[in-house]
């Protein structure tokens, strides 16, 4: 099999554990999506509370479809990029964001982008390690970069001055 072949298999692979996560997650299935998940995952969620396990993240979207997130659907955007860890494990980097019924696309404020540790058990594709980040860009330029920039400055050589 050559390195093109493997990249797609393992991209259209990414594609379908993404696709099931978002069908359970439209479902409002919070322990069906845990199925997706090893029974060690570890998921970090956007806010960056971390969930240890198939049951705690099973039973954290259980709660959580059935309050904060009712009602919402699980929108993906583009894969990223799909790095193979060997045969049988590989990392992929996507973009999505989980929207309401009242909205029609994801907006910057409401996408995130999201790394996953996938891993193949018994022929079967599982999420190992889930992190989910807000994408907000750090501006590196312009009139409030300089004034944030030269504000962290002064407070640190006033700490240093001080110790």
């Amino acid at each position: 099999m050559n390195a093109t072949h493997e990249t797609r298999a393992t991209d259209l692979d990414a594609r379908a554990v993404l696709a099931a996560l978002a069908d359970r997650w439209d479902a409002a299935d919070g322990h069906g999506y845990g199925e997706l998940f090893t029974p060690d995952a570890t998921y970090v969620q956007f806010n960056g509370v971390l969930l240890n396990g198939r049951r705690e993240i099973a039973e954290m979207h259980d709660l959580m479809f059935r309050t904060m997130l009712y009602g919402t659907r699980l929108v993906t955007g583009e894969i990223e990029s799909v790095r193979r860890l060997g045969e049988d494990h590989a990392v992929v980097v996507s973009t999505g964001a989980a929207l309401y019924p009242w909205q029609k696309e994801a907006t910057p404020k409401r996408l995130s982008r999201q790394t996953l540790l996938l891993v193949r058990r018994d022929g079967r594709w599982l999420v190992a390690g889930f992190q989910n980040a807000r994408i907000k860009p750090f501006p590196t330029s312009g009139p409030l970069f300089e004034v944030a920039s030269r504000a962290v400055r002064l407070r640190v050589d006033r700490a240093r001055r001080a110790a």
